[in-house]
C-alpha cells in the first residue's frame, strides 16, 4: 500500500490547495496543504483558530494566552469503497450437491465522503467445481449477476459489460449476488470459491489498477444532487471480497446482529428531589463478521423488515427502546447520519415490531411509550458484516409523581432480516450474543421455538411473537439483569439495564476517578469503579521478564453525597485477592500539605504506615475534593502483558458525620464520635504495559514441497520451511487492560500504535543474505501485508532498511521489502485484538 502522503505528492497538481495556520514560537507562519478526510463530508468548511500559552521570563509562573487569526479550509472530495461477503445460500436447500444453484451475496459500501456510483461487472472469479451460471429468483437471467439498491427487496440484472449503479450516498450500500451452479464431478469437501472484484489479497479501498472484473467507484457528474464539484483527490478506488463453501455441507447464511446498551449519564440536577433527575442511555448496533455461535454460519448483512411507519408498511432496520416505568422521554433524540428517529404511543403491551410508528414527535413527549431509530432507505439499505453503528442516544426524565427510591429498568431491541432468506433477525440488549442466541461463544443455540428445521438458524420469530421489551418488575427484572452496565449479562433473551434513583440520605459518600466520584464498576455498584494507568516499559523489554516500574500518579475525587457534613479519612485497603499486588508496594496518599506513605504486605494484605492517615475536617454536603495517590511497584514486578492484568490498589474514603449544628445555620458542624458512618472504595490500578504483542508463524506450500506436521498451523513453535514454501508471519496485538465495565471509569486505550517489522536488524534476519548466496533468504509476497483493521502499511528496502519503497518482490535488499511499518488508525480499545500479517517466500 502506498501511503497517503506519497499519493498526495504524486497528485499534487490535481489538488485544491487550502490554507492552514500554525502558531510557532510566538510568530504566525502560513503554509499551503491539501486537505484529505476519509470520513468528513466533502465540501465541509472548517474554521480553525490556534491558541497557545507561554510565560514571560520576568514573571515566572504567570501564564499568558495567545490567539491566532482565523483561517477556513474546505475538505476535499475523497472516494472510497469496500466489498464484504454477506453469505452464501443454496436455493435448492439441504446439502450442497451437483446441480445446486448457490447464491453468493456481497455488500458494497461507500466509505468515502461524497456520493458515488459503483461499477459492477457481470462477472466473478470462481475456483473449484462451480461456474457462474443459473437462473436467479425474482426474474434473474442465466449467467447474470444482480444488484439491489433497496436492501434486497428488488434485484436488477447486471448487463454484459457491467453496470454503473445509481448514486450511492456516504455510508450507503448496494447488494450484489452471484449465481453459481455446482458442476458434475464435484466431490464432498471440494471448495467452491467466488471472488467479486479484483484486488491483491482482497484489499479494500485501493487505488484502482484497471483489470477485468474490477468493482470500483465512478464519480458522479458535477451538478448531481449532493455532489461536490471536481474529481476525488485520491482517484478511482476499488475493492474485492471472496466467499467459499464446501460441497456436501449445508449452507447456513444468517445476519448475526447485536444490540448493545449502556447507561452513559445520570444528572440529579443538584437537588435532593428525584423528580428533576435525568438518565442518558447510549445504544449501538453491531453486525458480526465472524460466527461466534459455533453453528457454522456464514455471516450476512442486516437488512430491513416490515415496520409500520407514518401509516405505511415498509422495510426498515428498527432499534427500539421502551420507556420504563416512572420515567418519560426527556427530549426528542437526534439520530446518527443515515437514520431517523421514530416514536409510538401504542400501549407498551404492543410489541415494537407490530407498533405504529411516526417520524413526528408527539406534542407531549410524556405520551411516548417507545422511542426508536430506523434506517433511511435512501441512504442506508443494509449493514455489512463487521460494521458497528454508534450514535443512538436516549434521555429519560423521572416523572413528577415518582417517589424515592425509583428503580429504572429497561431493554433495547433490534429487528431486521437476512437478505438471502428473509429470515427474521431479532435481538434484545444486555449481553454480547447476537440475534438472541443462548449459551457461550462456540456453543450457542437459537432461541427456543425459532429453529423449525433444526439447522441452527432462526427462521421464525419466537412463538407468541416477541417480548414487548417492557420491564414489569424493575426491582427484580423478569428478563435478568446486566449488572455491569456493559452488556455482560447471561441467560435467555436479553438482560435489563437497572439503576436506582434515590434521594440523598444523611450519611453517604462517593469515591471515584477524577471528577467522577459517582462512577460505577463491573458489579454495577460504586465500590469497584477504577482508574487504569500504565507505567513506562523500556524499549527491548521482552515478554517473560521483570522490571522495576516507575511510580505512577493518580488523582481521585471524593464527594460527600449525604446531607450531613463530617470528617473524611482516606487510606489504601487490601485488594480482593491479596496476591494481586506485589509485596513491598509503596502507596503514597496526599491532600494539601498532608502526606501518608504505606507499605504493602502481600502475605497479610495489610498496608502499614509510620505516620497517620489523611483526614479532612468540615467536608460539607455536596462538596467534592480531589486527592492524590502514587503507586510505586517494587523491583521484580512482572509485565502486565505476561499475566494479562494490572496491579490494583483499592483506596477507601470514609466519613465520620457531625451530629450538632452549633451556629444554627442548618449544617451540622461538630459532635463527630470517631466512628465512621459511611465509606466508599475506588481502585487505582497500575499496568506495566498493556499492549501485548504475540508473534506467530505458519508455513504455506507455495511452490515448494508439502508442508510437514503442524507447520501449517499458526503457533509460536519453530518451523521448518523448504525453498519455495511461504512463511506467513502474524503479529497479534491485544489491549489486555480492563474495558469500561460500568460508567465513569478511566480506561487505557492504545493510541498511535506503530508496529515495525525490520528484517535487517537483529534479532530479525529474514531480509538478509545469511548464507552469502547472493540473494536474500526470503522475498516479500506482494499483497500479503495486511492489518485486520484500518491502518497504513509502509514498505522500505535496503540494508539498513531506510529506503522508502513500494510493495515489491525481489531477491536483493534493494529490490525487495526489508521493513514493514504498520501505522494503526485510531485507538485499540481494551479487550480488542487485531493482527498484522505478511508473507515471505523462502528463496
Amino acid at each position: 500500500m502506498v501511503s497517503r502522503n506519497q499519493s498526495v505528492n504524486k497528485q499534487r497538481k490535481l489538488y485544491q490547495f487550502l490554507v492552514a495556520t500554525a502558531l510557532l514560537t510566538g510568530s504566525l507562519f502560513q503554509f499551503l496543504a491539501p486537505v484529505l478526510a476519509d470520513g468528513t463530508t466533502a465540501g465541509t468548511s472548517i474554521s480553525n483558530t490556534a491558541t497557545a500559552t507561554y510565560e514571560d521570563p520576568n514573571s515566572p509562573g504567570t501564564t499568558i494566552n495567545a490567539t491566532s487569526n482565523t483561517v477556513v479550509v474546505t475538505v476535499a472530495e475523497v472516494a472510497g469503497i469496500t466489498v464484504t461477503g454477506s453469505g452464501v445460500a443454496d436455493s435448492n436447500g439441504g446439502n450442497v450437491a451437483v446441480g445446486d444453484l448457490l447464491i453468493y451475496t456481497y455488500t458494497l459500501t461507500n466509505v468515502g465522503n461524497d456520493p458515488t456510483k459503483f461499477h459492477i461487472p457481470n462477472q466473478a472469479t470462481t475456483t473449484g467445481p462451480g461456474t457462474v451460471s443459473g437462473t436467479l429468483p425474482n426474474g434473474g437471467t442465466v449467467n447474470s449477476l444482480q444488484y439491489s439498491t433497496d436492501g434486497g427487496q428488488t434485484w436488477i440484472n447486471v448487463p454484459q459489460g457491467g453496470v454503473d449503479t445509481p448514486s450511492v450516498p456516504v455510508n450507503g450500500t448496494v447488494l450484489v449476488r452471484v449465481p453459481v451452479t455446482v458442476q458434475a464431478g464435484a466431490q464432498t469437501n471440494d471448495v467452491i470459491t467466488v471472488t467479486l472484484g479484483n484486488t491483491p489479497g482482497d484489499a479494500q479501498n485501493q487505488l484502482r489498477s484497471p483489470d477485468g472484473g474490477d468493482v470500483f467507484t465512478v464519480d458522479n457528474p458535477d451538478g448531481s444532487p449532493g455532489e461536490v464539484s471536481g474529481t476525488p483527490v485520491n482517484g478511482t478506488r476499488e475493492a474485492s471480497a471472496t466467499e467459499q463453501i464446501k460441497v456436501g455441507l449445508t449452507v447456513k447464511t444468517y445476519a448475526l446482529a447485536t444490540i448493545l446498551k449502556v447507561r452513559s449519564g445520570y444528572n440529579n440536577a443538584g437537588t435532593t428531589a428525584i423528580t428533576d433527575d435525568k438518565l442518558t442511555y447510549d445504544l449501538s448496533l453491531r453486525v458480526e463478521s465472524n460466527d461466534p455461535t459455533g453453528q457454522g454460519i456464514t455471516p450476512a448483512a442486516l437488512t430491513g423488515t416490515s415496520i409500520n411507519v407514518n401509516g405505511v408498511a415498509g422495510n426498515y432496520i428498527l432499534v427500539s427502546d421502551a420507556i420504563p416505568a416512572g420515567t418519560d422521554l426527556a427530549v426528542a433524540p437526534t439520530a446518527p447520519p443515515g437514520w431517523q428517529t421514530v416514536y409510538t404511543t401504542n400501549l407498551v403491551t404492543t410489541n415494537a415490531n407490530t407498533a405504529s410508528w411516526t417520524t413526528t414527535a408527539p406534542a407531549s413527549l410524556a405520551s411516548v411509550t417507545r422511542v426508536g431509530f430506523i434506517n433511511n432507505p435512501a441512504i442506508i439499505t443494509s449493514i455489512a458484516p463487521g460494521t458497528t453503528v454508534n450514535g443512538f442516544s436516549i434521555q429519560l426524565a423521572v416523572e413528577s409523581t415518582a417517589s424515592s427510591p425509583l428503580t429504572v429498568a429497561n431493554i433495547a431491541q433490534l429487528f431486521g432480516q437476512t437478505p438471502s432468506s428473509n429470515f427474521p433477525v431479532y435481538d434484545d440488549s444486555g449481553d454480547q450474543n447476537p440475534s438472541n442466541y443462548d449459551g457461550s461463544p462456540g456453543s450457542m443455540t437459537p432461541p427456543t421455538g425459532t429453529d423449525t428445521n433444526g439447522d441452527g438458524i432462526p427462521d421464525t420469530l419466537p412463538p407468541g411473537n416477541v417480548d414487548d421489551g417492557y420491564i414489569i418488575t424493575p426491582a427484580s427484572p423478569e428478563t435478568g439483569t446486566d449488572t455491569g452496565n456493559n452488556n455482560s449479562g447471561t441467560g435467555t433473551g436479553g438482560e435489563a439495564n437497572v439503576f436506582t434513583v434515590q434521594a440523598p440520605i444523611a450519611s453517604a459518600l462517593l469515591n471515584g476517578p477524577q471528577n467522577a466520584p459517582d462512577a460505577t464498576g463491573p458489579s454495577g455498584g460504586t465500590n469497584d469503579d477504577f482508574t487504569n494507568k500504565s507505567s513506562l516499559v523500556p524499549a527491548g523489554t521482552p515478554l517473560g521478564t521483570t522490571l522495576d516500574p516507575q511510580s505512577v500518579g493518580f488523582t481521585n475525587t471524593v464527594k460527600n453525597s449525604g446531607t450531613d457534613s463530617g470528617v473524611l479519612k482516606i487510606e489504601p485497603t487490601k485488594p480482593t485477592n491479596i496476591g494481586d499486588l506485589p509485596n513491598n508496594t509503596k502507596v503514597t496518599i496526599t491532600y494539601g500539605s498532608q502526606s501518608a506513605v504505606y507499605t504493602y504486605n502481600s502475605t497479610t494484605g495489610v498496608f502499614t504506615t509510620p505516620g497517620t492517615a489523611i483526614t479532612i475536617p468540615n467536608v460539607a454536603p455536596g462538596a467534592s475534593i480531589n486527592y492524590g495517590v502514587e503507586v510505586d511497584l517494587p523491583p521484580g514486578t512482572q509485565l502486565s502483558t505476561d499475566i494479562n492484568r494490572g496491579f490494583p490498589v483499592p483506596i477507601t474514603a470514609s466519613i465520620d458525620n457531625y451530629t450538632t449544628d452549633t451556629n444554627g445555620d442548618g449544617i451540622k458542624d461538630t459532635g463527630n464520635d470517631n466512628i465512621f458512618d459511611s465509606s466508599n472504595i475506588t481502585i487505582d490500578r497500575v499496568y506495566t504495559g498493556f499492549l501485548k504483542l504475540l508473534k506467530m508463524s505458519r508455513v504455506l506450500q507455495g511452490t515448494g514441497p508439502v508442508v510437514q506436521g503442524n507447520d501449517g498451523t499458526f503457533s509460536t513453535d519453530p518451523k521448518k520451511p523448504a525453498p519455495g514454501n511461504i512463511i506467513e508471519y502474524q503479529i497479534q496485538y491485544t489491549n489486555i487492560s480492563d474495558p469500561q465495565s460500568g460508567t465513569g471509569n478511566v480506561i487505557l486505550n492504545a493510541n498511535k500504535v506503530v508496529i515495525t517489522e525490520d528484517g535487517t536488524q537483529s534479532p530479525n534476519n529474514w531480509a538478509r543474505d545469511n548464507d552469502s548466496s547472493g540473494q536474500i533468504d526470503t522475498s516479500n509476497i506482494v499483497g500479503s501485508a495486511k492489518d485486520s483493521g484500518t491502518a497504513t502499511i509502509q514498505f522500505f528496502s535496503g540494508n539498513p532498511a531506510t529506503n522508502s519503497g513500494i510493495d515489491q518482490t525481489g531477491t536483493t535488499a534493494n529490490t525487495d521489502v526489508t521493513k514493514y511499518v504498520d501505522t494503526v488508525t485510531g485507538t485499540i480499545a481494551p479487550g480488542i485484538q487485531r493482527t498484522f500479517t505478511f508473507q515471505r517466500k523462502v528463496n
